[in-house]
C-alpha cells in the first residue's frame, strides 16, 4: 500500500472513531440536500437526483420539464455572471440556489428572456395582444395574456414557473420541425398552441433547453471544472514583513486538531489557532517542500472543488501533489469519497512550498469562493 493510501486510511479510521464518540457535535447543516435519491432516464442516458428530482416531480415532470439532457455541472449565469449548479432538460434549465430557502432553492433559468432578445432584438413582428374575455394586462411588461395560454399559465406554476409574459401572441416557425405555431414568450418559457392536438396537449412548451444546450455546447456539455476555472485567482497580497491576517481555526473535530474553513469545507493544516504551520525541510523534490493538508467536506457539500493558491507576501507559488514538478491546482470531487454511513468526505493531500512566508488557498466551489490564509515557517 502506498504511503498516500496509508495516510488516507489513517485519517478515515480517526474520523470514524471520533464521530462514534457520544456527545460530539458536528457543524450545522447549511440546508443543502444530499444526492441520495436518483432516477435514471434510459431515453437520454441521464439521471436526475436530489433537489432537482424533487423539483421535476413537483413541477409537471415530463410534460412540463421534459427529459434530462445533461448531468449536473457548474455554469456561469448569463443573467448575473454568478456560478450555479445546473442541469439541462428539454424544456428548462434547473439552477440550484443554496442562498435561498425552500421552495426557492431551485429556480429556472430565464431562457425565454435569452432567446427572445437573441431572435428579436427589436421585438417580434406582427404581435397580437389577446383581448378575449378574462384576459390580463401585466403592467410590469405591458403584455397581455388570455385564452388557452392564460389557462395553461395558471395551471402550470404561474409567475414562479413561467415568469411574466414578455411578448404578445404571434406566429413563429419552430426550429424543431419547421412548422408554424401561434406562440407567446415568457421569461422562462415559450408557449406554443397546437390546434392539431386535443386538450390538455393543445398547449405545449418550446424545447428551450434543447435549443440552449445545442447553442452553448455544440461539442457536448462542459466538464465540471470549466466554470470554476473561469474564476480569477484573487489573493489578498500584503507587503513583506507586514502583519499576517491569518485565518482562524475552529474545533470541527478535535481528533484532527484545528480546521480552517467556512462550514462546508475545512482545511486541517496541522496549525495552531494563529494559522502558523511548521513544514519539514528534510523532505523535498525539485526545490519543493512537503506539508500534509487534510481537506474535509461536510455532509452538505456536493463538490466539485478547485483549490489554487500562492504566496501573498512574495513571488513564490503554492503547489499540490508529489514529484519534482507538482501541479498548480488541486481538483477534489465527492464521487466515491464519502465515509460510509457518515456522509463526510476527506481528501489527504500534499501542499508544496519553496520557502517561508505568508500563503493563501483560494477554494472555488459551486456557490462560493473562500480564501484561507496561513503562515509557513521551517521546522527547525
Amino acid at each position: 500500500m502506498s504511503s498516500l493510501r496509508r495516510v488516507r486510511w489513517q485519517w478515515i479510521t480517526l474520523l470514524l472513531m471520533f464521530l462514534a464518540m457520544p456527545g460530539i457535535q458536528h457543524p450545522a447543516s447549511t440546508g443543502a440536500q444530499p444526492q441520495s435519491d436518483c432516477r435514471a432516464f434510459p431515453e437520454t442516458g441521464m439521471s436526475v437526483c436530489g433537489l432537482f428530482l424533487t423539483y421535476w416531480n413537483e413541477h409537471g415532470a415530463l410534460a412540463q420539464q421534459g427529459l434530462p439532457l445533461t448531468v449536473e455541472f457548474a455554469e456561469v449565469s448569463d443573467t448575473n455572471g454568478k456560478t450555479y449548479t445546473v442541469q439541462y432538460f428539454e424544456r428548462a434549465v434547473f439552477e440550484k440556489h443554496p442562498e435561498n430557502k425552500p421552495p426557492y432553492d431551485v429556480l429556472l433559468s430565464l431562457l425565454g428572456n435569452s432567446f427572445y432578445r437573441q431572435k428579436y432584438p427589436g421585438g417580434a413582428p406582427a404581435q397580437e395582444p389577446n383581448t378575449s374575455q378574462g384576459s390580463i394586462l401585466f403592467e410590469e411588461t405591458g403584455k397581455r395574456l388570455g385564452g388557452k395560454f392564460l389557462d395553461y399559465w395558471r395551471a402550470h406554476g404561474g409567475l414562479m414557473q413561467q415568469g411574466f409574459p414578455i411578448s404578445n401572441e404571434f406566429i413563429e416557425r419552430s426550429e424543431l420541425n419547421n412548422q408554424s405555431y401561434r406562440v407567446q414568450y415568457f421569461e422562462r418559457a415559450v408557449f406554443e398552441l397546437h390546434v392539431e392536438n386535443k386538450p390538455p396537449f393543445d398547449v405545449l412548451l418550446s424545447q428551450l433547453g434543447t435549443y440552449q444546450v445545442k447553442r452553448k455546447y455544440p461539442d457536448g456539455e462542459p466538464d465540471p471544472w470549466s466554470a470554476l476555472h473561469q474564476r480569477t485567482l484573487k489573493l489578498p497580497m500584503i507587503a513583506p514583513g507586514s502583519a499576517c491576517p491569518t485565518s482562524k481555526g475552529t474545533n470541527v473535530a478535535p481528533e484532527f486538531g484545528l480546521a480552517f474553513g467556512s462550514g462546508l469545507i475545512y482545511a486541517v493544516l496541522g496549525a495552531e489557532s494563529d494559522g502558523i504551520i511548521s513544514y519539514d525541510t528534510s523532505r523535498q523534490e525539485g526545490g519543493w517542500f512537503y506539508h500534509k493538508v487534510l481537506w474535509l467536506g461536510s455532509p452538505d457539500f456536493e463538490g466539485p472543488m478547485l483549490v489554487r493558491g500562492g504566496q501573498i507576501d512574495g513571488p513564490n507559488e503554492l503547489r499540490f501533489g508529489d514529484g519534482a514538478n507538482p501541479s498548480n491546482e488541486l481538483k477534489l470531487t465527492t464521487a466515491d469519497k464519502h465515509v460510509p454511513g457518515l456522509g463526510w468526505t476527506d481528501w489527504p493531500t500534499q501542499t508544496r512550498i519553496r520557502s517561508e512566508g505568508r500563503y493563501a488557498f483560494q477554494v472555488d466551489a459551486t456557490g462560493f469562493t473562500e480564501i484561507i490564509i496561513f503562515k509557513a515557517v521551517e521546522n527547525r
